[in-house]
């Protein structure tokens, strides 16, 4: 996504007072569009059918049967291409790890200044993770330096940066075949499954500024 591109935000949330506040201060920046508001998980899904949407704002206790962790993980299994943070009071390190772990590229309180909700979102619409400081306790894994290759530090480098598979073969004149062996390779070396996992335990473990 360019610099200058509009980015389209659902907002998920069952409080009114919470989705109009959110509506009507992301509006009026030019270059953020509200794609929809939904009060459930359900609605979420339907409207999104129809709906073209970059990121979703998602919160994590919903009414119905699909909360804001199951939502995220539809959502993420049906349109890869969408982006969501999870927007919620709860600092539980459970909560974290849950909403991470199903698909979350970030997560972030509810009390945030909106200049920051901002910023992350272009953060976001970058390739970037956001997530506030204290979900790194969320993820305890062995504090063992997992000894990468040179080449591995290299690419992990660049994941932190947000880049893409494509974009970090480009910086190191390498193959975007040769870059997914790496990445592979450092998901097994950290022993996590996604990329945030990943740039998240190589901040805590010293290797990675957020």
């Amino acid at each position: 996504m360019t610099e200058s591109a509009v980015i389209r935000v659902g907002i998920v949330d069952d409080h009114p007072i919470v989705r109009n506040g959110l509506h009507t201060f992301l509006a009026a920046s030019p270059r953020i569009h509200v794609a929809f508001e939904a009060e459930t998980g359900e609605a979420a899904l339907e409207l999104l059918v129809s709906t073209d949407a970059d990121i979703v704002l998602m919160d994590l206790v919903l009414p119905g049967p699909l909360d804001g962790i199951a939502t995220i993980r539809e959502i993420v299994r049906r349109y890869p291409r969408i982006h969501v943070i999870a927007l919620t009071s709860f600092q539980e390190s459970s909560r974290m790890r849950a909403a991470i772990s199903a698909g979350a590229v970030g997560y972030l309180e509810k009390t945030i200044h909106p200049d920051d909700l901002l910023g992350a979102l272009f953060r976001v619409a970058r390739g970037q993770s956001v997530v506030d400081p204290v979900v790194l306790t969320a993820f305890s894994a062995s504090s063992t330096d997992p000894a990468l290759t040179p080449r591995e530090t290299e690419v992990l480098g660049y994941l932190g940066k947000g880049f893409s598979n494509k974009e970090i073969a480009d910086e190191l004149n390498i193959t975007e075949k040769t870059v997914k062996v790496h990445v592979s390779h450092i998901l097994n070396k950290f022993d996590v499954y996604d990329r945030t996992q990943a740039i998240l335990k190589a901040h805590r473990l010293g290797l990675l500024d957020l």
